[in-house]
């Protein structure tokens, strides 16, 4: 981690769509190591309704890219990753939302720009971000049913550092300053 602020995160995002249209996913899976917490969350849309999975724990003493039923696990870097959320884990009093799919890569990631903001000296935001296309081999169960993926549509991001919205609010120490000072 390169700096002491709170809000520092590292974070695994993919985005996955059924190719008509008749379901969408999100899952991701955040570190906060200066906060010493890891949390994921997944959202399955299919047809009008949405089913969500949320999990938070302590990061340490041992990092692993799991919280609670979802794990996350890199195959090859960079180029393929298995996705996983465990039904059995999870409440009975809930919809049960499962998954084991694998991302492949079919593109190389694009790295973006660094992106980086100061206000009143302080560095408000000062992230890294890559951005990858790819497609999902597996299967999804949601709501009782089993959803057979086959080359859907897939992107993932992976970024990194201190974003504004993120972690913590921003501490406030004092009047915002005019807008011609801000960046400065």
């Amino acid at each position: 981690v390169g700096s002491s602020d709170p809000r520092f995160f590292d974070r695994y995002w993919f985005a996955i769509c059924e190719p008509a249209g008749a379901a969408a996913a999100q899952v991701t899976l955040g570190v906060y190591n200066n906060m010493n917490v890891v949390d994921c969350g997944a959202v399955v849309v299919r047809g009008a309704k949405q089913h969500n999975l949320r999990a938070s724990r302590s990061l340490r003493p041992r990092f692993e890219a799991s919280v609670g039923a979802l794990r996350i696990d890199v195959l090859e870097p960079l180029a393929k990753h298995r996705i996983r959320i465990d039904a059995a884990s999870q409440s009975l009093a809930l919809p049960r939302l499962a998954c084991d799919l694998e991302w492949s890569a079919l593109l190389p990631p694009e790295e973006e720009r660094p992106h980086f903001r100061r206000e009143r000296g302080r560095a408000v935001e000062d992230y890294q971000r890559f951005n990858q296309i790819g497609e999902v081999n597996g299967w999804i169960e949601v709501g009782g049913e089993l959803l057979l993926a086959r080359r859907w549509w897939s992107c993932r991001d992976h970024s990194w550092g201190i974003r504004q919205g993120i972690g913590i609010a921003e501490p406030v120490t004092g009047p915002q300053p005019p807008a011609s000072q801000v960046g400065s």
